[in-house]
């Protein structure tokens, strides 16, 4: 509990910052809303049925300072199937700052919050992207998720291949441990950007091992989505 209090005071820190700061120099805000045929969380799903309706907007103050929210509707927790819940909010602040030329980094705290369920998580991240083609990122929760209450810790990288100034490939790949187990997971896909709209098709792997602890029964899936930005 200690653990997930100092999480909290962080990242109302980090909000106070940005607020603070944000008096003297006007915010730029921007967000996204998209609709799929799936919502996949690191790898595993969180829809049992149904459309899957995310949305985001995100302040910057002075150019260093980020705030936002996210939501999502969903049918469980990650990775407790057992568990279910109809939305999942999460709210982070943080900074997001030069590393160099063409490059961005990013220390975010967010706090993922479940409407009707149980088991709120923080989590820090920090993340470094290069020309928005190639990026990498760490995540870290000192208390986990689900009873165990163990560590999480998450590896991620990307990247983006333009083919032409509408269509773009892209591939991801991760690896979550949960305490002392662990799996990974994959995605590729292809999108293709229609004045405001984005359309993708995207095909995910996820280690099948991961199966027999029945928080997901597939290992493979296509997902289509089209999003907007604002």
């Amino acid at each position: 509990m200690r653990s997930a209090a100092e999480a909290r005071r962080l990242l109302a820190a980090c909000l106070l910052a940005c607020a603070s700061t944000g008096a003297a120099h006007a915010a730029d805000w921007n967000g996204y809303v998209s609709l799929s045929s799936d919502y996949m969380f690191r790898g595993v799903s969180l829809l049992d049925s149904g459309p899957g309706l995310q949305a985001s907007i995100e302040g910057r103050f002075d150019d260093r300072f980020v705030v936002g929210a996210w939501a999502a509707n969903i049918d469980h927790q990650w990775y407790e199937n057992s568990v279910r819940t109809d939305a999942e909010v999460n709210l982070y602040g943080g900074f997001d700052f030069g590393c160099g030329e063409r490059c961005r980094a990013r220390i975010i705290v967010t706090d993922y919050l479940f409407a009707g369920g149980r088991n709120a998580w923080q989590e820090a991240t920090l993340s470094v992207a290069f020309a928005g083609r190639v990026g990498a990122s760490f995540s870290y929760s000192p208390h986990g998720v689900g009873p165990a209450g163990d560590s999480t810790r998450t590896m991620e990288g990307w990247v983006v291949q333009p083919i032409s100034r509408e269509l773009s490939i892209s591939l991801d790949a991760g690896k979550v441990w949960l305490g002392s187990f662990g799996y990974w997971y994959a995605r590729a896909g292809i999108s293709r950007k229609v004045d405001r709209w984005v359309f993708d098709l995207s095909h995910y792997w996820s280690d099948p091992t991961y199966r027999i602890y029945g928080f997901d029964d597939r290992s493979r899936r296509f997902v289509v989505s089209v999003s907007t930005a604002f």
